[in-house]
């Protein structure tokens, strides 16, 4: 045995790829072993491994980030850092701040996220006084309310009943104890057509006061102060103006002419101290004939 040689342990027993002997006698390349494959079982199970431990980090951070979202919702509807310590309202004429908190159901002290928005401006909605509300909030707690209210430009008698108008005609509510009443009077709208033509009693009531406005900027309105703005049942007005309440028959519209034309005829019988009861200026065939019925 050589005494140079390393131990059999040392030695390198790896393989030499054999050499293979052509039948001419040509040696050929020696042919490598093919790598060994891993079994796809090896590979299936990594896979899966893969799956579950991605499934339960997702777990983990949802968990996680529910946690964290509860903690949070807990503590900005729990802490007095998010009381409502103001309350801002604008646009209030008829309405007090301190009624239009109550209306809405703001409380002061109670929790900037607990109030309900939507809620409180239904609330106000239902106020007939008010046509549209607003509501935000400021954090840490202040919340800001916004109305628009209606204008009442008219009255509605219809039997027993009043009713305040806008100037457009729509109706408000029935006046109680403490509404305003200095206003225009309009008679002879049944409350019946409020309910079943109400687009058409709208129309009427807005011709009505419009009717009221042109006869308060005219002349005649210094000597004889409009009592009140008839509606007939063929939808004509007749005005009934001054302390001794004289009928105007207006007929249908255009009224200024008319009333230009009702200003020379009072003077006339004022010229000859007549005292009518009724002047008729609804004859739309012959519009400068004018019949007055005397007392």
């Amino acid at each position: 045995m050589n005494a140079n040689l390393p131990p059999p342990s040392m030695r390198n027993t790896r393989r030499k790829p054999r050499e293979v002997e052509a039948v001419d006698g040509t040696v050929l390349p020696p042919v490598a072993p093919k790598p060994s494959v891993p079994p796809r079982a090896s590979k299936s199970a990594s896979s899966a491994m893969r799956v579950v431990w991605g499934v339960l980090g997702f777990a983990l951070v949802v968990g996680i980030g529910g946690t964290v979202a509860w903690a949070a919702r807990h503590y900005v509807k729990t802490s007095p850092r998010f009381a409502i310590a103001e309350v801002v309202t604008t646009g209030g004429k008829r309405r007090t701040p301190d009624d239009l908190m109550a209306t809405a159901g703001v409380v002061k002290g109670e929790n900037v996220f607990s109030t309900d928005l939507d809620a409180a401006r239904d609330r106000l909605l239902a106020d007939p006084w008010i046509s549209d509300a607003m509501l935000s909030r400021q954090l840490p707690g202040t919340i800001f309310l916004h109305v628009n209210e209606r204008e009442a430009a008219g009255l509605i008698v219809s039997g027993n009943d009043t009713y305040l108008v806008t100037r457009e005609g729509v109706v408000i509510k029935r006046v109680e104890a403490g509404d305003p009443t200095d206003f225009y009077v309009v008679t002879g709208v049944p409350i019946q057509q409020l309910v079943d033509d109400r687009e058409g009693a709208t129309r009427t009531i807005r011709r009505a006061l419009d009717l009221a406005s042109d006869y308060d900027h005219a002349p005649l309105a210094q000597r004889s102060p409009l009592q009140e703005v008839h509606v007939e049942s063929n939808g004509e007005m007749t005005l009934v103006v001054g302390k001794s309440t004289v009928s105007l028959h207006m007929g249908a519209p255009p009224y200024r002419r008319k009333l230009e034309q009702a200003v020379r005829v009072v003077a006339e019988l004022d010229r000859r101290g007549a005292k009518p009861d009724a002047i008729m200026l609804d004859n739309e065939a012959r519009p400068d004939r004018v019949v007055v019925r005397m007392r």
